[in-house]
């Protein structure tokens, strides 16, 4: 029998809604105007909130909030990944549902910086970076072995060689979902005819 967890309480609600209210404008902030726009006094005033809650929440300031927002899009990044690969069939659709979620996360204007990332935001990320890119690499490189098996590759085609490519390719359609949304379904299409390039007749 699974144990129910108790329900939050009234306080707690509004905690994680403030915090959530924080995390959003910082991410809109982040794709709008850039880290160096993305000041505490931005997001207080966005999140309609004081300076002091702000820092009520995220003690460590600025960088501890982008931080907080990286990660909590790659999650969703991943857990959409995740979700549409299991639902996709074969190399070329499974490639497809990796690229929605990704383009549609970047094209999406809390999502927008995830696919810009600027220089500046390097120190900032430091080890907290890549766990979305990871994750699609080996969903790439296992829906490429599994092809290989079933005799629709080049034989002895290099499988690491191609991961790399492909994910390059993905993280490029990101960045271009984020500077152009209506892209979105232009750049699933090209990764989708990327994949079906590789499959033999």
């Amino acid at each position: 029998m699974i144990e129910e967890l108790p329900a939050m309480s009234q306080r707690e609600r509004n905690r994680v809604r403030t915090r959530n209210d924080i995390l959003d404008v910082a991410a809109q902030l982040l794709g709008d105007v850039g880290y160096s726009g993305t000041t505490l006094q931005e997001i207080s005033k966005l999140a309609g909130v004081a300076r002091g809650t702000v820092y009520a929440y995220f003690p460590a300031g600025r960088d501890e909030i982008v931080r907080a927002v990286y990660l909590r899009l790659a999650d969703e990044v991943v857990q959409r990944g995740n979700a549409l690969h299991a639902q996709a069939e074969g190399l070329e659709m499974r490639i497809r549902a990796l690229a929605r979620a990704l383009t549609e996360a970047s094209a999406d204007p809390k999502g927008r910086f995830y696919g810009i990332m600027g220089a500046d935001l390097v120190p900032v990320l430091a080890g907290v970076t890549g766990t979305a890119s990871r994750s699609f690499e080996n969903f790439i490189r296992d829906d490429l072995v599994m092809a290989l098996h079933e005799g629709l590759l080049i034989p002895g085609i290099d499988i690491e060689a191609l991961t790399v490519a492909l994910s390059g390719a993905l993280r490029a359609s990101g960045s271009r979902a984020a500077a152009d949304p209506e892209s979105v379904e232009d750049q699933i299409n090209a990764l989708g005819a990327l994949a079906r390039g590789l499959i033999t007749a």
